[in-house]
């Protein structure tokens, strides 16, 4: 039997999976680590925590699977997107990585703007500007730490860091490169007006390849530290999102997928690189070869409700928030929330929108705090398909993954809020899987990526069909969420500064 491993760098933990070539999970791991606030909008992560948690999940999923090294025919890798990683000459890291919900670069973003205009930006990038991508961090570094900025030899995306660590060579490839804002994402190539005009160095950015094109084989020193047979070929992998999609069968333009993770994603396939020129989503390179994709993000999605868990209620268990949402009716008796706990990206693109519960009063309890936090997570979600669809994108199958698959009352949320079928992923690691087939058919073991999800993937045949009522109730608060928004957009702003 042959074995494929993926690797999914994620905000919280490291995951690796160990894939038979059918699609069945033969073992698993995860390895969690914090996310560093040194001060007010700052969120670094210490790259060496995440090799470490690396290290650790493949030799628990070769142990407890009890799969032999020599057995896995190759390896893909999924990550967290837009952070940079910045190492010099000798490989080391110079200073903690700044990762994607870092808020700290609104001048930055700003500063760019200017310089370059809003319309070639969108026209470069197919990309709005936002805090805690790439290259925004990387100024915020040259202007703050050029002591750092000039030690830099590559400007790495997060996963390519464990790439680098398993395989010793450098490189990206076009999923992450397109998500730096740095990429010319029609054309598959670094962007050099964007990086000379902004004074930045074009030797600093890696080579980019395909994700499924092997970017090398396992050395020596990492067989060594993880269990894996020196020579075991890597793929250069992917953005967790691409990784996430594949692994949820949305490879084909009318395919969505909507994941509610730490944020919330609404992905779907494009056939060819549109994009809002209103700059509320975006556009990247996709791991599916002649394809791209448009995607709507939502910072602060399961991480609100995970918020209110911990530092509101008492960590109460995933099922008992589910059995207490399932007992407030839609529409939380008029309680509304939004979900902008670090910002929100579409369709606002503000950075100092601030989370916020109106309508408060006595009669509601944490059970309604906890259902209208999931209510707003969704209706930030609608936000993105409304835009998409609205650009003649065609939407014709919708699956859920992530927290928001594996939540009855969740999916029953999506589909009133939406208004549409909500089909259920049944695959337990799905960027884990995803990152596997990259690997599976980089190697060879599938012909292309739309064989290997056909052999692989498992969608519940059967949808959360949306109920009438619901989406009359959810279609009326939606229209005040939305305008809850505009009227304390003053409000965010003046309480961002204090």
């Amino acid at each position: 039997m042959s074995y494929l491993l993926g690797i999914d760098l994620g905000t919280s933990s490291v995951k690796t999976v160990i894939m038979d070539s059918y699609g069945t999970i033969r073992g698993s791991a995860a390895a969690e680590y914090d996310i560093l606030i040194p001060q007010k909008n700052f969120a670094e992560q210490n790259p060496h925590h995440w090799w470490k948690a690396t290290i650790d999940t493949i030799q628990n999923v070769l142990n407890s699977s009890q799969i032999h090294g020599k057995d896995i025919k190759g390896i893909g890798i999924s990550g967290q997107m837009h952070g940079i990683v910045l190492i010099n000459k000798d490989y080391e890291i110079i200073r903690p990585s700044i990762i994607w919900s870092d808020q700290r670069t609104q001048v930055e973003v700003d500063e760019i703007y200017k310089s370059l205009g809003k319309e070639f930006i969108g026209d470069e990038t197919l990309n709005p500007l936002s805090t805690g991508f790439q290259i925004p961090s990387l100024l915020w570094v040259k202007k703050h730490e050029p002591f750092v900025y000039n030690q830099i030899y590559k400007v790495l995306s997060p996963k390519d860091y464990i790439r680098l660590m398993l395989i010793g060579e450098v490189g990206t490839e076009i999923t992450d490169a397109s998500a730096t804002l740095g990429f010319n994402t029609k054309s598959k190539v670094w962007s050099e007006k964007i990086i000379t005009e902004l004074g930045l160095n074009l030797d600093n950015f890696p080579i980019v390849m395909e994700p499924t094109n092997i970017a090398g084989t396992i050395t020596e020193r990492a067989a060594i530290i993880t269990g894996l047979p020196k020579g075991t070929p890597v793929v250069f992998g992917g953005g967790d999102q691409f990784m996430q999609a594949i692994g949820n069968g949305i490879i084909e333009p009318g395919q969505v997928s909507l994941t509610i993770g730490t944020g919330g994603q609404v992905f779907s396939v494009l056939s060819e690189p549109n994009y809002d020129r209103r700059l509320r989503t975006h556009t990247f390179c996709n791991a599916v070869p002649g394809t791209w994709s448009i995607m709507g993000a939502s910072l602060s999605a399961g991480l609100s409700l995970s918020w209110l868990n911990k530092k509101v209620l008492s960590g109460l268990s995933y099922k008992e928030i589910n059995t207490l949402a399932n007992c407030i009716n839609p529409g939380s008796e008029g309680l509304l929330f939004l979900p902008y706990l670090t910002g929100e990206r579409t369709p606002y693109m503000d950075s100092s929108a601030r989370g916020t519960f109106l309508g408060l009063v006595l009669k509601h309890e944490r059970a309604h705090l906890i259902r209208a936090v999931m209510e707003g997570v969704v209706f930030a979600l609608r936000s993105s398909v409304e835009i998409i669809e609205g650009l003649n994108v065609k939407t014709n199958k919708f699956v859920a993954s992530g927290g928001g698959a594996r939540s009855e009352t969740w999916l029953k949320i999506q589909a009133g809020i939406l208004n549409k079928e909500i089909y259920k992923s049944n695959q337990i690691e799905q960027a884990g899987t995803g990152a596997a087939i990259v690997a599976g058919v980089g190697v060879g073991l599938y012909k292309s990526i739309k064989e290997a999800c056909e052999t692989v993937i498992d969608i519940g045949k059967v949808p959360i069909e949306p109920s009438l009522k619901d989406v009359h109730i959810y279609n009326e608060m939606y229209e005040l969420y939305k305008d809850a928004y505009q009227k304390n957009k003053d409000l965010f702003h003046s309480l961002s500064k204090m």
